[in-house]
């Protein structure tokens, strides 16, 4: 090193580089390894040299318009104590970097928003969907994925084949809150809520919500901010409406007769037709709701369903009987199933007939989708095949001959359906005869 004098004002203010160099440097004889250096362009700023580990370490202080001479002196006697120890001073000083960069993104991930990680976790889903190593029931399904599209979204937005606007998702209300925000007594409340509107949707967004928390909690950047027993209380679980039994969730063959007699006596004929309608297809209670004149094909006898299953929908054999219930129905608007005071035009709640139908007929409860259930429950003692009864009601194939080959032309469809409806009218005790121009319809021991 070369020769070293104390730094005065003077001396740096005087200190050029010399000419023909690049750099030249002027070492302080004050403070062990604090220099200026001095470049061909003019530059001047103070550094700091030593040996560490048995090679030259320099780094820069600092410009010296922004460093005072006793300021430069105090980070060289800083430096010269942390390498005397062993220590870089640039593994400090990175480590302290990233530490401050922890803390910040720390405290910008406590603003994150659940909706910004359940999108991650969807992608997540979506990406594992792709990978054909994985067995189907280690991933999602396209019915599964697009049922947690559904519970989360806003609402608001037009329907293909409605004037409503849809919902918003039962998970919604959760979207806009903070990860850091979600604890039992958050999800507690949110249940209550839903649960006293929609009990079903309530208990499946729970279940969905705790796979994804239970996700989050393995995932390191959301387990520091995240409280991951949120999901696991008991009283949030006590507020969770239970899964209801679908084995009871039907109508038995013995009680078609005081189910039908009751139904036929509702004052509103499309009450009337939409509550067989749905018994005799085992069509969803939307599917039905959204039939239009347009779908009906009375010279083909055919129905046209809109279903959540196949974007395109399904046609399904429009039986004699349920032709007759459905031809004289008011043509008021597109709509089969309309109400001249609904807002929508069209029929939106059958639960209140329903009902009236259970209490009439002195039966236990049934729930409006328990009536899709009785068509699969019923149809086995036509010996409807399984597949036949699948593609009627909209279900997914199964099995891969079915997937992929099996394509059943209407003309058979038609058979087992028919067969299907005249037992049901058998077992309800009402006869009917279709005849050329018009129908006959009698309930055996009721009223017409």
């Amino acid at each position: 090193m070369a020769k070293k004098e104390n730094f005065t004002a003077g001396r740096v203010e005087a200190f050029k580089c010399e000419t023909g160099k690049g750099q030249s440097i002027l070492w302080d004889g004050k403070s062990a390894g604090l220099g200026l250096r001095a470049t061909a362009a003019g530059a001047k700023s103070y550094i700091f040299q030593t040996k560490l580990h048995g090679k030259t370490l320099r780094l820069t202080i600092g410009d010296v318009r922004t460093y005072t001479i006793s300021k430069a002196q105090a980070e060289a006697n800083r430096l010269k104590a942390l390498t005397d120890q062993g220590i870089d001073p640039r593994e400090l000083a990175k480590a302290k970097e990233e530490q401050a960069q922890a803390k910040v993104a720390e405290e910008k991930s406590k603003e994150l928003l659940v909706s910004e990680a359940w999108n991650e976790y969807l992608e997540y889903q979506k990406d594992k969907m792709t990978r054909p190593h994985i067995e189907r029931g280690k991933k999602w399904g396209a019915r599964h994925l697009k049922d947690h599209e559904n519970l989360s979204q806003a609402g608001g937005e037009d329907r293909k084949r409605s004037k409503e606007k849809t919902k918003a998702g039962v998970l919604y209300p959760l979207m806009g809150k903070r990860m850091a925000d979600i604890s039992a007594d958050t999800l507690k409340d949110w249940q209550k809520v839903e649960a006293s509107t929609r009990a079903n949707n309530a208990r499946q967004g729970f279940e969905m919500f705790r796979a994804f928390w239970r996700w989050c909690s393995i995932r390191p950047e959301y387990l520091k901010i995240i409280d991951v027993n949120a999901v696991e209380s008991k009283e949030l679980r006590d507020e969770v409406p239970s899964r209801k039994t679908k084995r009871f969730d039907v109508l038995d063959r013995a009680q078609l007769k005081p189910w039908f007699k009751a139904v036929t006596s509702l004052n509103s004929p499309v009450a009337k037709a939409y509550l067989q309608a749905l018994i005799l297809t085992g069509a969803r209670r939307e599917e039905m709701a959204n039939l239009q004149w347009a779908d009906v094909d009375f010279q083909w006898n055919v129905l046209w369903l809109k279903d959540k299953v196949e974007e395109q929908g399904r046609k399904i054999p429009l039986t004699p009987y349920l032709r007759s219930l459905i031809e004289p129905l008011p043509r008021r608007n597109e709509w089969v199933f309309s109400s001249p005071s609904s807002k929508e035009g069209r029929y939106i709640d059958p639960s209140v007939s329903h009902h009236r139908v259970l209490s009439l007929a002195q039966l236990p409860p049934v729930t409006i989708h328990g009536l899709r259930r009785t068509f699969a429950s019923l149809a086995e003692w036509v010996e409807m095949p399984v597949g036949i009864v699948a593609e009627i009601m909209g279900h997914k194939p199964s099995a891969t001959a079915e997937k992929h080959y099996k394509s059943r032309p209407l003309e058979l469809l038609g058979i087992w359906h028919t067969k299907y409806e005249a037992w049901i009218l058998e077992q309800a005790g009402i006869e009917f005869k279709p005849q050329e121009g018009a129908q006959l319809l009698k309930v055996v021991g009721g009223t017409n």
